[in-house]
């Protein structure tokens, strides 16, 4: 950690006219939960100085640990000195604090700098000035721009580690107020950068404390959910929209969404506080004597189980809903997640359940499988303690319809393509489908698929003869899909495909020729390989019939085999090709005469 300066000016005291209407919701800022958490260590070190000194000196944290190795610190030393200090009244947030805390973290992250003279040369007065805030009294600040954590920031702050910070304890006495000046209200700045020394920056999170002394006084506190019943609070534990309320005085506040609050005060004796609303289950309320300083006052609910989920869309009994469906809840007091369900029945039975999972949040995403169909849902939140129970169930129905059927018009009767030429085929347009699919298949038994494709968007496509296969019969069919389903087929469409010519895209460095073509038991094939290895020759009609004629050993370069004709093999015209698995090697045109 750099040197840090202190800076501590005394200014002449004024009152302010504190009048108000009565029912006056006050609010203290909207400090994150890491600022919230500060200042909750700072005033629990306030209350208790001693406790404080050993929570420091004793803290099983490794970083923090290093630090004190690394700067010296005399841990038995320091937690005598703690024992000395007063206790002190605690410090309540002000908003515009808050803002000068802030901008200076933003400043020190935005130009790599720890110190108390902004880049731009303002000091802290200069800062407190443009955010409007006038302490009455004494005024001060902390930074430390290289907290590894909030604790090891406020550990690096209150222990004051550094060679210099140890002789001048000016971020301890602006925290304990050991000294003559007591501070009532404070600002805290976080941020978080994820970078550090190791990145040549500050961070991972740049703080800064900003202190200031007004005549104001405050009942302040935090509203929280003790979920891991250590007695303190801790990130994500604040409770948002409690309404805290004195049973007398002029203001009132609402509590953060870090839960915490604070809310101006005068006079003295005993005073009743109620917190309600919000994310609590049930009101709380406590008495405290107020004696004209800071009082806290904390509201810590007893461990609950969450409070009810309201359902929010879609709404009961809607229509038309989309397969794709998001369901929307509101929050439910103390949830740290919610469960929910989606089921064909409203007993949600087992076996009915389609679709269900735990989400952080108070949205989720369900995918639905059929169209025009009642479905069910309800939700529940969970926490430690368990779930709650579960929402009203509300119901919806989705809409849409599976295509309607469509009819095929091209191609029908003879085509001729070249073997490196497409086929067209043609559509009627099916009413509310999505996509097609298209499939052809042999005219004759067995009736194999030679192609299908079940992602064509329009009612038309071209395929590759090549895909297609040979000369020879035909028949096709198409339906129509969309999210609810498929349409039925249309009536098939026959067509007799010639190809006018061979493919013979051969892969580099391998060729098959036979001679004499056509062929007969004295034929020979030519084959010219460009690696050793295993082929399988086969012959291929044009209606996609294959005759094996042998698994071929080869050299590389040329090799000549003697033609091995199949006995009950017909005459005709024919693909010779050589394959290795499912790749095609070369292939040439032949006619067979045996």
């Amino acid at each position: 950690m750099k040197h840090i300066l202190i800076l501590a000016v005394v200014l002449s005291a004024c009152m302010i006219d504190a009048t108000a209407q009565a029912n006056q919701l006050y609010s203290h800022g909207d400090p994150t939960p890491e600022e919230q958490q500060m200042l909750e260590m700072v005033n629990r070190a306030r209350a208790n100085p001693t406790e404080e000194g050993i929570r420091l000196m004793d803290t099983d944290d490794a970083r923090v640990q290093g630090a004190y190795s690394y700067f010296n610190i005399n841990k038995t030393a320091t937690k005598a000195a703690f024992t000395a200090y007063p206790q002190r009244p605690p410090l309540a947030f002000h908003p515009d604090l808050i803002t000068a805390a802030r901008n200076h973290s933003k400043d020190m992250d935005a130009n790599n700098f720890q110190g108390h003279t902004s880049s731009n040369g303002d000091d802290l007065s200069r800062r407190y000035a443009k955010v409007g805030y006038a302490s009455q009294g004494m005024y001060g600040e902390n930074v430390a721009a290289y907290s590894e954590s909030v604790w090891h920031g406020h550990c690096g702050l209150n222990v004051d580690w550094g060679e210099q910070n140890q002789i001048d304890l000016g971020h301890r006495e602006n925290i304990m107020n050991f000294k003559s000046a007591v501070y009532t209200e404070i600002g805290v700045g976080i941020l978080f950068n994820g970078k550090g020394l190791m990145h040549g920056s500050v961070g991972p999170y740049v703080v800064t404390q900003t202190f200031g002394t007004r005549m104001q006084r405050y009942i302040t506190g935090v509203v929280f959910a003790d979920k891991n019943n250590n007695g303190f609070y801790d990130l994500g534990e604040g409770l948002e929209g409690v309404t805290i309320k004195p049973s007398r005085g002029t203001y009132y506040a609402v509590s953060s969404a870090s839960g915490g609050y604070a809310i101006p005060f005068t006079g003295s004796g005993s005073v009743t506080i109620t917190a309600s609303g919000g994310n609590l289950n049930a009101p709380v309320t406590k008495t405290v004597d107020f004696s004209g300083e800071n009082t806290k006052v904390d509201f810590v609910p007893a461990s609950a189980g969450p409070g009810a989920v309201t359902l929010q869309a879609p709404a009961n009994n809607a229509t038309g809903r989309t397969l794709e469906l998001p369901l929307t809840w509101g929050k439910a007091s103390l949830a740290d997640a919610y469960q929910w369900q989606v089921s064909t029945m409203q007993s949600f039975a087992a076996n009915s359940i389609v679709d269900s999972g735990t989400v952080n949040g108070t949205t989720t995403t369900v995918t639905l499988s059929a169209c025009n169909t009642r479905y069910f849902w309800r939700v529940r939140a969970i926490n430690s303690v368990g779930p709650g129970a579960w929402s009203n169930v509300f119901g919806f129905t989705t809409g849409g319809k599976n295509p309607a059927s469509c009819s095929g018009s091209a191609p029908r009767g003879p085509v001729s393509a070249d073997a490196a030429a497409t086929v067209p085929f043609a559509w009627s347009t099916s009413a509310d489908a999505t996509s097609y699919h298209l499939r052809i298949k042999l005219a004759a038994s067995p009736y194999t698929i030679v192609f299908e494709d079940s992602t064509i968007t329009s009612n038309s496509a071209t395929i590759a003869a090549s895909n297609v296969g040979n000369s020879g019969s035909y028949t096709w069919e198409v339906r129509g899909v969309n999210t609810c389903g498929k349409g039925g087929w249309s009536t098939p469409q026959a067509f007799q495909l010639t190809v006018t010519s061979v493919d013979e895209r051969n892969e580099p460095g391998w060729s098959i020729t036979a001679a004499p073509n056509p062929l007969s038991a004295t034929s020979t094939f030519i084959v010219m390989s460009q690696s050793a290895g295993t082929v399988n020759a086969a012959l291929v009609d044009m209606l996609g019939r294959r005759s094996s004629i042998g698994t071929w050993e080869l050299g590389a370069g040329r090799t000549s085999l003697l033609c091995n004709l199949p006995s009950d093999i017909a005459s005709g015209q024919y693909v010779l090709l050589l394959e290795q698995g499912n790749q095609v090697l070369c292939r040439t045109a032949v006619i067979v005469q045996p």
